[in-house]
């Protein structure tokens, strides 16, 4: 809530409070004499609402002064001392306004003569309600303050622990593909300007535009298609790469590196050159539903060894960017290896 509003609040409280107030007055204070509008304008009207602020004074040293002082910090003793001494301070005002003005206009507000003990408890039973509800509202803020910090708190673990799991993709293909334009630059490859140019948009995606929360998906294909070429140009031309998409790309929008895992998956443990068994990378969008099919033949060369982000970890990405909004299917049936990634976008 934010703090006008709950300014706003408070004020609408004590209006309310006091047209309750004057309700009670002409209900209960008229014996036998029709009171004139100028009196009730000029003395009424003024002791009530001098007897509201007095309502609303004690409501706020009892929420802001002693509850926070003595209750909370387990003082009940003293809490209850203080909240007694807090009624004999507004008493005798309660009093002294109640005995000495409304006489003037031949008006009480009791049968009874109102004496200070009368009047404390009347004070004590008027603002019994005020007590309740100073305890209640001081209780739902600490509990609402502590949630709200719970929830800042959450969040800045979930921004921490997104960006360690996003620094953690691997580093090695990177490695590799450098090592593959060096070796196409000492060849004087017509290859290697163009793969040198590929791979600085590839790592100016990677460490400029991944920083939003969503990126345009037509970005993140574009980065997978890079990383794909220079996949490519690393096998020298013998890589059987099948890269497709399907469906409207314009104006989704995706979590950045969330896809690239499986890929670089697929190319670490799988078979390149096989034109039979070709890698598969399928990508379908259908309104606000993003699939993605990867499939491989696993070598059984063991090349790369190297670790990196690891299925788990992408699998930990997802679950913190689309909880109960993806679904992910592994599957590994003989030599061939399978990723199905649906995600609502």
């Amino acid at each position: 809530m934010k703090k006008q509003t709950f300014i706003y609040l408070h004020i609408g409280y004590w209006l309310l409070v006091f047209v309750q107030v004057l309700l009670v007055a002409l209900g209960t204070g008229v014996l036998g004499t029709q009171i004139e509008w100028g009196l009730f304008l000029r003395i009424v009207l003024p002791v009530k609402l001098i007897q509201t602020a007095c309502a609303a004074a004690f409501f706020y040293v009892n929420y802001l002064l002693l509850i926070p002082l003595f209750l909370k910090k387990g003082n009940i003793f003293k809490y209850i001392v203080s909240l007694v001494g807090a009624i004999l301070v507004f008493a005798p005002l309660y009093y002294y306004l109640e005995q000495h003005f409304y006489p003037l206009i031949g008006w009480k507000s009791y049968e009874l003569d109102l004496t200070f003990s009368f009047a404390t408890m009347v004070v004590l039973s008027s603002n019994f309600l005020n007590i309740f509800l100073a305890l209640l509202l001081s209780y739902l803020m600490d509990w609402r303050t502590m949630r709200v910090e719970k929830e800042i708190a959450e969040k800045e673990q979930f921004k921490t622990e997104l960006a360690f799991l996003k620094s953690q993709v691997n580093p090695h293909y990177l490695f590799n593909t450098i090592n593959d334009i060096y070796a196409l630059a000492q060849q004087q490859s017509e290859e290697a300007p163009e793969a040198l140019l590929k791979l600085s948009e590839l790592l100016r995606y990677m460490l400029r535009e991944s920083d939003d929360a969503y990126v345009p998906l037509a970005r993140e294909i574009a980065y997978l298609e890079n990383v794909i070429e220079l996949q490519r140009i690393g096998q020298k031309g013998k890589a059987f790469i099948g890269f497709k998409v399907e469906g409207e790309v314009k104006d989704q929008k995706i979590a950045p590196l969330i896809l690239i895992n499986f890929i670089e998956n697929a190319f670490k443990h799988g078979v390149f050159k096989d034109a039979d068994e070709p890698i598969q990378i399928e990508l379908s969008i259908a309104g606000k539903q993003f699939g993605m099919l990867v499939k491989n033949k696993i070598s059984t060369s063991g090349k790369d060894k190297t670790g990196g982000i690891g299925l788990a970890n992408v699998k930990r990405r997802l679950a913190l960017i689309y909880p109960q909004k993806h679904q992910l299917r592994i599957d590994q049936q003989n030599s061939t290896f399978t990723v199905d990634l649906n995600i609502a976008l």
